[in-house]
Parts: structure tokens; C-alpha cells; sequence
């Protein structure tokens, strides 16, 4: 398949999207600078959490729609998630995204140890995956199903319909030291050259 040709899953619009921009974040246009002895270890230590895949990291073809269970009842739906039942983690935090200025993005960073899986609770929002070799766009749009992302991907959320509500559960709890904020820095620790 063409890197730049739709196709659809589950009713999803996926995009593969080879030579679109490069995700906005602070210090795009600031030279990479080499790796400190720490972050040397932090990426040593995130690399090494994804061995035995047969793949020295995960990438954004690790990156899937899950679906959730439904029970369809008239009086209204229900739809529930059990920690390492449904998805493939178990999960220490949960927290959501609401009220998002028309036009704004979110996130704009890419975690070294967490996964998490992300729901449109209500409306709908794009999430641009980006692994520093191969990017793919997901648009969310129900509340039955969600998006596993483990570690080691660069995500952007963008397209926020009006009233949306983006649920995330994550593998740990909140942690600074988790985080690659600027988009140079995390393509020097995956060895990706932004495509």
C-alpha cells in the first residue's frame, strides 16, 4: 500500500502520511543536541522495555482501535473497561480533555514508559501518531471504542469538534521525567529522522 493512501478500519479514517509536517512543538527549528550520560540511560531504559517484540521499539504500527464491550439497552447504552481485561495494560490514572478552543492542539509529546489508551467520550478529535520513521492519522469519533498507544510515539491532538471530550487512561501515574517535550529530542532517542 502507497504511504500516502487512506483506507479505512473499523469505520476510522487512517491517513499514512509520509512528507506531511513535521509536528509542531517548542524548538522545532533548534539544532539536535547530543545525548547527555542521562539521557543516554533514559533511552537505553525505554528501548529495553519494548525488546522481545521482535523489534527493538514499538512504532506506530503498534498503535490499534480497541474495541470496548457495548450493551445496547433503550433506556441508554452502557460501555465499561476492565483494567488488563480490555486493554493491555492495567491503568493508575485516568484524566480527560474538555472544553478545547476551536482550533487549538493538545499534547505535542511523547511519553518513555507510560501507555495509554485514548476515547472520545463525546465529539470527536484527530491524533497524529508519529514514531520518528512513520506517521499515521486516527480520527475518534465514538465513545465505544479507543486507541491503545504505547510508549516511544509522538502524538498531537488537533480537530477538537465542538463540546468533545477526550478520555485518556494511562499506565503510571503522572511522572515530568516520563515526558519528551520537544519533538528534536525525542526523534535523537528513537534514532528517527522525521519523515
Amino acid at each position: 500500500m502507497r504511504n500516502d493512501q487512506d483506507k479505512v478500519i473499523r469505520g476510522l479514517s487512517v491517513t499514512h502520511r509520509k512528507g506531511s509536517r513535521r509536528p509542531s512543538s517548542p524548538g522545532q527549528g533548534d539544532s539536535v543536541v547530543r545525548l547527555s550520560p542521562q539521557r543516554d540511560l533514559v533511552k537505553k531504559a525505554a528501548l529495553a522495555f519494548h525488546a522481545g517484540r521482535g523489534d527493538s521499539r514499538s512504532g506506530v504500527r503498534d498503535c490499534r482501535i480497541i474495541d470496548l464491550p457495548k450493551i445496547a439497552d433503550p433506556r441508554g447504552n452502557l460501555t465499561f473497561i476492565e483494567g488488563e481485561n480490555h486493554l493491555p495494560f492495567s491503568f493508575k490514572r485516568f484524566f480527560y480533555l474538555y472544553d478545547v478552543p476551536g482550533g487549538a492542539d493538545r499534547a505535542g509529546h511523547a511519553l518513555k514508559t507510560c501507555h495509554q489508551f485514548i476515547i472520545a467520550m463525546s465529539g470527536s478529535f484527530d491524533l497524529l501518531l508519529d514514531d520518528g520513521k512513520n506517521r499515521r492519522r486516527y480520527h475518534l469519533n465514538r465513545s465505544y471504542y479507543g486507541l491503545y498507544i504505547p510508549p516511544l510515539i509522538w502524538r498531537e491532538i488537533d480537530n477538537f469538534s465542538s463540546g468533545s471530550v477526550c478520555a485518556v487512561l494511562a499506565s503510571d501515574r503522572y511522572n515530568e521525567n516520563d515526558y519528551f517535550r520537544d519533538y528534536p529530542s525525542f526523534l535523537e532517542a528513537v534514532g528517527g529522522n522525521g519523515r
